[in-house]
């Protein structure tokens, strides 16, 4: 599937230009399976791979690769974040009791990060670096139900550093590119696994503290 969606995306970028990089970086986040880094590791190197370090070709990054890459992530990045704002309150309501998570710590720990303004701070960051998986943060985002305006404003912003990390490898990574983004998204399936491991470890020291 990987490589068909290699493919795909390299075929959109030729044919639309920035509008395909922006297609492909909505699909990238809609669709699991893809590595994140692809669309724009590979946009990087479709549309910058012959030409060298300068004023214009670092302008070519922004306005085809960059800009229409984080407009994309953005937007497709609200699907799971509708998704855990939706679902995550009757869900922990209804299941959170076996969790040791409740409704009312979520809402407790959104108060306390936006008093301080630390949620913003934390989104903008976890969105910066490109291996922290973006679903993660999506879902996080949502669950803790933040404000959609500053889930937009701070998505965005922290996008735009992570797609000009990824467009510049991209650039200079040359076809070699997609070794790069298959690492990337390596290191991103083991911070989920670890935060599944951490999360699974959690519920059992909840049921087990129970039982005593």
């Amino acid at each position: 599937m990987i490589s068909q969606f290699v493919t795909f995306a390299e075929n959109l970028f030729l044919a639309y230009g920035a509008w395909g990089v922006f297609l492909a970086s909505i699909l990238e986040e809609v669709v699991a399976p893809i590595p994140s880094a692809l669309v724009q590791m590979g946009a990087g190197f479709s549309f910058l791979g012959n030409l060298p370090i300068s004023l214009s070709s670092i302008w070519t990054l922004f306005v085809i690769v960059i800009l229409p890459a984080t407009v994309g992530v953005t937007i497709g990045s609200l699907f799971v974040y509708y998704i855990a704002y939706f679902a995550g309150k009757p869900f922990l309501q209804k299941y959170g009791k076996y969790l040791g998570i409740s409704w009312e710590s979520v809402q407790a720990a959104e108060t306390k990060f936006a008093s301080k303004h630390t949620d913003a701070l934390m989104l903008f960051t976890l969105r910066c670096v490109p291996i922290i998986p973006s679903v993660a943060v999506s879902a996080l985002c949502g669950l803790m139900r933040l404000s959609f305006l500053k889930y937009i404003i701070f998505t965005f912003l922290g996008t735009v550093v992570r797609a000009s990390i990824l467009g510049v490898l991209g650039w200079q990574a040359g076809s070699f590119y997609k070794i790069y983004a298959e690492r990337i998204d390596l290191a991103e399936n083991f911070i989920i696994i670890g935060l599944l491991v951490l999360l699974s470890g959690y519920v059992l020291y909840k049921i087990f503290k129970k039982k005593i």
